[in-house]
């Protein structure tokens, strides 16, 4: 009988069971900020992305349950969370949402968003709470520190969000750098896109962000202090993964010259 090779790295040590075939039930909010645009076309300038609007989505949410992605049944500690930045962007043809920062609790869920599909992802404490018509998050770490809030039933923003300010689906950078020097040794585009995927049902609701001094000194999210909040919801239903799609693909010299050399040596 042959094992199932495990998804991860290294082999011989399994973390995650899959890149995209997961699901869980999902609560989560999302405020809208409008940014300007000299602070986002710093922040697009080291990627392959054009400006599309000077708005940034901040979104935070958990999974109340979550089956498929662990090697276990991950029933303790806190649930299992995500809060991120996404940037309207353009890419060729292909207009979506780049992921500027991304914070995780979990390692199961870091080191398949991270190696496999690109998400910026870094390591923080997740707080979500939703009482009454109250929902909070919390993201705690180094270098970034933010209370994101939505009051539903209340709101003197528009009741949806402009249609410029496009968040799926989203656009990721994979790169994966090279171990004898320092350069990127593959980098690849993709696109993904959960919103097709899951099914999650939204209200309006009045939103707030206040971002909090760091220890390190280093602040991750300072370019976003000078925004507006302009419109918040809180989402809930089924949160379904899916598999991304290669846009582009580059190597290095270096890679092309190992993969050459070792066709040649078959």
């Amino acid at each position: 009988m042959t094992a199932k090779q495990p998804i991860c790295t290294p082999l011989h040590h399994p973390l995650y069971q899959t890149t995209g075939d997961y699901s869980g039930d999902c609560l989560g909010i999302s405020v809208l900020m409008e940014i300007d645009r000299a602070e986002i076309e710093r922040v697009l300038a080291p990627t392959p992305f054009e400006f599309v609007a000077p708005y940034a989505w901040i979104e935070a949410y958990v999974y109340t349950t979550i089956t498929g992605l662990a090697e276990y049944d991950e029933t303790f500690g806190d649930y299992y969370g995500s809060t991120g930045v996404v940037l309207p962007v353009r890419y060729g043809d292909h207009v979506g949402g780049y992921y500027a920062h991304c914070f995780k609790n979990k390692d199961f869920g870091t080191a398949p968003g991270r190696e496999a599909m690109g998400f910026p992802i870094k390591y923080a404490t997740l707080k979500f709470q939703k009482t009454g018509r109250v929902v909070t998050s919390t993201a705690e770490r180094s270098t970034a520190r933010m209370n994101l809030s939505v009051i539903l039933g209340e709101s003197s923003a528009p009741a949806t969000p402009p249609d410029e300010a496009v968040r799926n689906p989203h656009l990721l950078i994979q790169a994966i750098p090279e171990v004898e020097r320092d350069e990127v040794m593959l980098q690849q585009i993709i696109k993904r896109d959960v919103s097709s995927s899951s099914s999650l049902k939204a209200v309006c609701g009045e939103p707030a962000v206040e971002f909090l001094p760091t220890e390190a000194g280093i602040d991750e999210l300072a370019w976003l202090k000078g925004g507006k909040a302009v419109y918040g919801e809180y989402f809930s239903g089924l949160f379904r993964g899916s598999f991304g799609e290669v846009l582009h693909t580059s190597a290095s010299p270096t890679l092309l010259r190992r993969l050459n050399a070792g066709a040649g040596g078959r």
